[in-house]
Parts: structure tokens; C-alpha cells; sequence
């Protein structure tokens, strides 16, 4: 049986007790999620939705941006699934954390200190990785 996915309202606080630590690893569990802070720590903060869906379909594809095509081998395609998952799924995930803010009207993603407390985490995490 398939678990029922929660809301986004039930990821709005995470800390330190369980139920925090449950939250940032459910946000974090997800590479496009982490792709977006992380792009966004990168580019000082902030970033447009499009800077996103390019970045992510970019690297889901493997393909390198050109001198030609800011958007390398990434057909419209692929940019736009991109893009519906972002804008339907991940960004109201994060925004809903307070991780993020999104503004509509100009599509632009701000990294907020919760976002920052994120991505130390999946620092932490990705650390372990070095343990034997």
C-alpha cells in the first residue's frame, strides 16, 4: 500500500524533535528540492523560477550549456515537466516550510534561514556518507 502523502501545511515547522527532524529529511528527500537551495545558496539567495527549471533539466540531462543555446541539449520538453513539478510540487513544499519565498507575479525564489538550516543538514547527511 502507497502512503498517503502529507499536506504541504503539515511541513511547516521543523526544530529539533523528531517530528522536525522527519520534516527537513521529508523536504530533503527529494534531489530537486535540494537542487533549488542549492542553486539558490550559489547564486546569492535568489533566483527566477526559469534560472531553476534551466538548472535542474540541465543537469537531469547531463548536458552541458553551450555557447549557443543557454540551455544545451534540454529539449522544451523536458524543461517544461520541469518546470510543472517545480511550480506544483517542490516550490509549494519548501515555500510552505518557510525555507523559501516565492513570489508569484515575478516568479522569483528567495532562500530563506530556514532554507539555510536545510541545506546544513544535508551537509550533515551527506558527511555520513564518508563513514565506513
Amino acid at each position: 500500500m502507497i502512503p498517503l502523502l502529507q499536506s504541504p501545511e503539515s511541513l511547516t515547522a521543523f526544530g529539533e524533535s523528531s517530528d522536525g527532524i522527519d520534516t527537513a529529511m521529508e523536504l530533503l528527500a527529494h534531489r530537486r528540492r535540494r537542487v533549488v537551495l542549492q542553486y539558490l545558496e550559489a547564486a546569492g539567495g535568489s533566483a527566477t523560477l526559469t534560472e531553476l527549471v534551466v538548472e535542474i533539466a540541465t543537469q537531469e540531462a547531463t548536458a552541458e550549456p553551450n555557447a549557443i543555446s543557454d540551455h544545451g541539449d534540454v529539449s522544451a520538453r523536458d524543461r517544461r515537466a520541469v518546470r510543472i513539478s517545480l511550480h506544483h510540487t517542490h516550490i509549494p513544499k519548501l515555500a510552505a516550510a518557510d525555507a523559501i519565498d516565492y513570489e508569484r507575479e515575478t516568479e522569483t525564489v528567495t532562500l530563506g534561514e530556514r532554507g539555510r538550516t536545510l541545506l546544513e543538514r544535508d551537509d550533515a547527511v551527506r558527511g555520513l556518507g564518508n563513514v565506513e
